[in-house]
């Protein structure tokens, strides 16, 4: 996701960073972490100061100097400015690196998540782990955005998805009539069912990005910050990208909001892959 955004993002961050990758997400997987670590797209530093929390030596870079800045005014957290795919740090610097989502979940381009994955093997140790976090929705809202049309073929329109959240109840039937096709009716039954089933976290995100959006000065400029689309994969999509990679997947955790991925250095470096399921 571009830069842009994350910077256009910052002031309102808060609202909803304990989502995806989650403090809950990361106590899944605080077996497989081992200090020293790096956590790429830190953000504000929720989940560097969880993991310092826990007792862990606990470094964070990002791309974005707001979402920094905003880690050091909240949490009195010092983040290193970097981009992942270039990260300033020796061989081996690492026991752990954890991607949290936002990075190579929102990449697009084979080449490029590559290049970030190797990078990441090589600053951590022979025998560290490389964890990589993918967003992921409840089966309602994934129903609810593929009737919508705004998600297909592994495909989120980010920019559409996030208008919805100007809508009021009224309009927002509206609208799902229309994109949807259906009728009044159904568009009524289908909100209040995506509604009461999606998960309580993804309930409460909602109301915050409403407050977000209402909240940004110019609700169109915050929209039109962000990319038109992203990616979405499920568990099989996640598979096939890093089978495509030649990347083994040693281990699979699923929280509600994301999955968490350890990679072993040895697929990064070009060994048989096994196949994830």
């Amino acid at each position: 996701m571009s830069k842009r955004y994350w910077d256009t993002l910052a002031p309102h961050h808060w609202r909803i960073e304990d989502n995806y990758l989650s403090v809950s997400s990361v106590r899944l997987i605080l077996g497989d972490i081992r200090q020293p670590v790096l956590v790429a797209g830190a953000g504000q530093g929720l989940i560097v100061e969880e993991l310092r929390r826990q007792g862990l030596r606990c470094d964070g870079i990002d791309l974005s100097a707001r979402m920094m800045e905003y880690a050091r005014l909240r949490r009195g957290l010092t983040l290193v400015r970097a981009n992942a795919a270039a990260m300033p740090f020796g061989d081996g610097t690492y026991e752990t690196v954890v991607f949290a989502t936002g990075v190579i979940d929102f990449m697009a381009d084979l080449q490029d998540i590559e290049t970030v994955m190797r990078e990441a093997h090589r600053i951590v140790s022979a025998t560290g782990n490389v964890i990589v976090a993918f967003y992921r929705f409840s089966a309602a809202q994934e129903h609810f955005l593929t009737s919508l049309g705004l998600l297909r073929d592994d495909t989120l329109h980010m920019r559409s998805a996030l208008a919805v959240h100007r809508l009021g109840f009224g309009a927002l039937v509206g609208w799902v009539a229309k994109m949807a096709r259906i009728s009044t009716f159904q568009a009524v039954r289908l909100c209040i069912s995506t509604g009461l089933k999606s998960t309580r976290q993804e309930r409460a995100i909602a109301l915050a990005m409403r407050r977000v959006v209402a909240q940004a000065g110019d609700p169109d400029a915050f929209i039109e910050a962000a990319p038109e689309t992203q990616p979405y994969r499920d568990k099989s999509a996640i598979a096939r990208l890093l089978g495509s990679l030649s990347m083994r997947i040693d281990d699979w955790q699923a929280s509600t909001s994301c999955y968490l991925v350890r990679v072993s250095r040895q697929a990064a470096e070009g060994r048989p892959h096994s196949r994830a399921g």
